[in-house]
C-alpha cells in the first residue's frame, strides 16, 4: 500500500548507488548538511526503503546536489552508507553481526541491525531458530518467505528514546486529522490507543515479560477493503513520532501485526510481528518464538 511515487524512487535509488563510491567525508559532510535529527524510514515494500513521505521531494533533490558537489571535493576508500543524522547510535560490534547469505541469517543469537536507530536506546538481539531468516538493516528488522505486499511475515523491533512519545492516530486511515493533541509515552498508553483505533478489530491488551522486562501484547489487522486511495497521503499508518508522521505505515489490507509493547528501561520497545492470512502456521510461531527470545542491551 506504500509503493514510493517513481520521483522517490529514483532519487533514493540514485543516492544508494553512489554511496558505496564516495568518501567518509562526503558521508559525513552530507550528514552534517542535510539533517539535523533522525527520522524513521516510512516502512512500505520491502525492496525500495523510503523516508517520510512527509519530507518534500525537494528534501531529496537537496540531498543529490549535496551529494553530486561534496563528491566532487572528496576522492578516497568508499563508504558503505549515506545519509542519517548527526546523532548516530553506537556502532554494532562486527562479530556480532552474522553475514546474510543466500540461505539467510545463522541460526543462533543475532543483533538487529538497524541503520535508523536512534542514539540512547536498548540495542535488540534475538535468537534465528531456523535458516531463511535474512536481515533489513534498512528497516531495522527481520524477513522470511515471499518477498511481496504485505510480505509474508518480516518482523519490525524499534526502539525509542526514555520519553519520546507516540501519536497514535484515531484512524489509520485518516490518520492526519486524528493524530493525537497528547503522545502517548507509557506502555499502557500506546496499547490502550492502539486498540481504540478504529477499523483494527484489535485484540485486548494482554500482559507479556520478555526476559525480565514487562509489556503489553495486540493484535492489530489491516481491513481487506482498505484502499490507499482513501487513506491520507495514500498511506494507512497506525502511529508515528515528533517529526516524523507517520512512522509505521502498512503494506496491504489484510495485514495482521502482533505487537509486543515492552518497557526497557523505561525506553519503549515495540516488536512488530507482521504476516498474512495465508502465513504458515508455523512461521507465524516463528515470529513469536523470535519476539519471545529478544534481550535488550546498552
Amino acid at each position: 500500500m506504500t509503493t514510493p511515487r517513481d520521483p522517490d524512487r529514483l532519487i533514493h535509488a540514485f543516492i544508494r548507488e553512489g554511496a558505496e563510491q564516495l568518501h567518509d567525508q562526503v558521508y559525513d559532510a552530507v550528514r552534517a548538511e542535510i539533517e539535523q535529527k533522525r527520522q524513521r524510514v516510512v516502512i512500505g515494500p520491502w525492496r525500495v526503503p523510503t523516508v517520510s513521505k512527509l519530507v518534500p521531494i525537494g528534501l531529496g533533490a537537496a540531498a543529490l546536489i549535496a551529494v553530486l558537489f561534496l563528491g566532487s571535493r572528496f576522492v578516497g576508500s568508499p563508504s558503505s552508507n549515506l545519509g542519517g543524522p548527526a546523532v548516530v547510535a553506537s556502532p554494532t560490534p562486527a562479530s556480532a553481526e552474522p553475514t546474510t547469505t543466500a540461505a539467510g541469517l545463522p541460526k543462533g543469537p543475532f543483533i538487529v541491525i538497524d541503520n535508523e536507530a536512534m542514539a540512547d536506546t536498548p540495542q535488540i538481539s534475538v535468537t534465528i531458530p531456523s535458516s531463511g531468516w535474512v536481515s533489513l538493516p534498512s528497516f531495522g528488522g527481520i524477513q522470511k518467505g515471499e518477498d511481496e505486499d504485505p510480505p509474508q511475515s518480516a518482523m519490525l523491533l524499534w526502539a525509542w528514546p526514555v520519553g519520546t512519545g507516540l501519536d497514535v492516530y484515531g484512524n489509520p486511515c485518516q490518520w492526519k486529522s486524528t493524530k493525537p493533541e497528547t503522545p502517548a509515552t507509557t506502555v499502557d498508553e500506546i496499547a490502550a490507543a492502539l486498540a481504540a483505533q478504529e477499523s483494527r478489530d484489535a485484540s485486548d491488551p494482554v500482559d507479556v515479560n520478555v526476559n525480565g522486562y514487562t509489556g503489553k501484547k495486540i493484535t492489530l489487522h489491516v481491513p481487506d477493503d482498505a484502499v490507499d486511495d482513501n487513506c491520507d497521503q495514500g498511506t494507512f499508518a497506525s502511529y508515528g513520532v515528533a517529526g516524523s508522521n507517520p512512522s509505521r505505515t502498512h503494506q496491504g489490507p489484510g495485514q495482521v501485526d502482533e505487537l509486543w509493547i515492552l518497557n526497557v528501561n523505561q525506553a519503549v520497545v515495540i516488536i512488530d510481528a507482521m504476516y498474512r492470512a495465508d502465513t504458515p502456521a508455523e512461521l507465524i510461531d516463528e515470529m513469536r518464538t523470535i519476539a519471545e527470545s529478544a534481550t535488550f542491551g546498552w
